[in-house]
């Protein structure tokens, strides 16, 4: 972690600033704290592998031992939850430069939901939250301010902040696994936390000019209190403790509708029962198959449309927005690509079957459940198709215009982060 980051964070039990307790064991360097302790008036925290853990889960406090024992290499394995025989092939993986993305989350085991990662960045629910998050943040933030991805697993949306503003984007999960991919592979350059989402958030009132939550909130079980930490996270007056600031913003994205079913409902509220979480800000709901409609239909996103209460109950899932900026609730164009660095690839939704100076490619879903799921990508995704070999050589380059380009609109080719799979 940066020590800058110190900046942000706060207890989240006592609110006291933290700071590296110097007098047990850490290593530190230019700017960075790799593994130590972190203090306040009332606990104390470690941070493994980079990675500040605030939260007192069992597994929290066997690590922060660990640390103050000097084993930082026992913390990350039980951050992790590996036992030995699972670490040793774990940390073989880790170690190389060359694993990917795909074969790390192997090295987790069958538990961790690697599969669903692993297609996210053409999920239906991955291109609405991430337009979404796009225009709003890129609204709200001006290039000066932070933001923060809360329960944001292992960062496919996190990635499409990375250049919005000259502070990393603090992605907050309470898996470790997930932060520490995110880290190394999906959004290189964040600023992972582990906390909970149901506890206070470890961080300083005004901190951030844009907070979301996108695919988790229905997960959430203390869904007042984390709407309430979100507004309070934000700087939402007109200027704000930033000269010239305009009024941030809260996005909670794909929260499912409890008046519809979805595959995995977790415990979702209606419409009503969202809105009422909202103290200090009035958000604006939106039934989320209209967004997807603008999303495929090239744009532009209409967050100035109003849904009335018969749109948002026939809706399975809803994205709320709230925000005292009036530019928020505008028309939008489609966000361009956001500039990470990455590699263009074919979509790994797709079985490749070589024929002659053809390939021919196959929408091919990992399972049943992930298709009932996400099967409203074949409205972008044909089912099968065939590309010249000669067009699939310029990758992992991509251009402007041509086939190529075509494809990537098509999100049959997709940038992805580097050594993804």
């Amino acid at each position: 972690m940066r020590t800058e980051t110190l900046d942000v964070l706060r207890c989240p039990y006592c609110g006291g600033r933290l700071s590296l307790v110097d007098s047990l064991y850490h290593r530190s360097a230019a700017g960075e704290i790799h593994d130590g302790i972190l203090g306040c008036h009332c606990c104390i925290f470690p941070v493994v592998d980079g990675i500040p853990v605030l939260h007192l889960l069992p597994a929290a406090t066997t690590a922060r031992d660990q640390i103050q024992a000097g084993r930082a290499d026992l913390a990350r394995r039980t951050m992790f939850g590996l036992d030995d025989e699972q670490a040793e092939a774990f940390d073989a993986v880790a170690s190389s430069a060359t694993a990917t993305y795909r074969d790390t989350v192997g090295a987790l085991g069958p538990n961790f939901e690697g599969g669903y990662f692993l297609y996210r960045f053409s999920d239906p629910t991955y291109i609405v939250a991430q337009s979404v998050a796009r225009v709003v943040a890129a609204t709200v933030l001006g290039g000066t301010r932070r933001a923060i991805d809360i329960c944001g697993g292992s960062g496919h949306v996190t990635r499409s902040l990375l250049d919005l503003s000259p502070f990393p984007p603090v992605l907050a999960d309470l898996y470790f696994a997930k932060v520490w991919l995110a880290r190394r592979f999906t959004a290189p350059g964040c600023e992972p936390v582990c906390c909970d989402g149901n506890a206070p958030m470890p961080f300083a009132r005004g901190a951030f000019g844009f907070a979301m939550c996108t695919d988790a909130f229905m997960y959430i079980w203390t869904k007042r209190q984390l709407v309430g930490e979100m507004e309070r996270l934000i700087d939402h007056r007109a200027g704000g403790s930033h000269s010239g600031a305009v009024p941030g913003a809260v996005l909670i994205g794909h929260t499912h509708n409890e008046r519809t079913w979805s595959p995995s409902h977790g415990q979702p509220l209606s419409p009503e029962g969202y809105a009422d979480l909202f103290e200090t800000l009035e958000p604006r709901i939106f039934g989320e198959a209209a967004l997807f409609a603008d999303v495929v239909g090239g744009g532009p996103l209409d967050l100035s449309r109003r849904d009335d209460a018969e749109t948002l109950d026939r809706n399975p899932a809803l994205t709320i927005i709230a925000s005292r900026n009036p530019a928020v609730f505008a028309r939008h164009p489609l966000p361009p690509p956001e500039t990470s660095a990455g590699d263009f690839r074919i979509n790994p939704l797709y079985a490749v079957e070589p024929e002659g100076d053809r390939v021919r490619l196959r929408l091919r879903f990992p399972s049943e459940d992930y298709e009932q799921e996400y099967g409203a990508c074949r409205q972008y995704l044909p089912d099968e198709l065939t590309v010249g070999t000669a067009v699939l050589s310029a990758l992992p380059d991509a251009t402007n215009s041509g086939p190529l380009a075509d494809l990537a609109r098509r999100r049959i080719i997709l940038k992805l982060p580097k050594r993804y799979y």
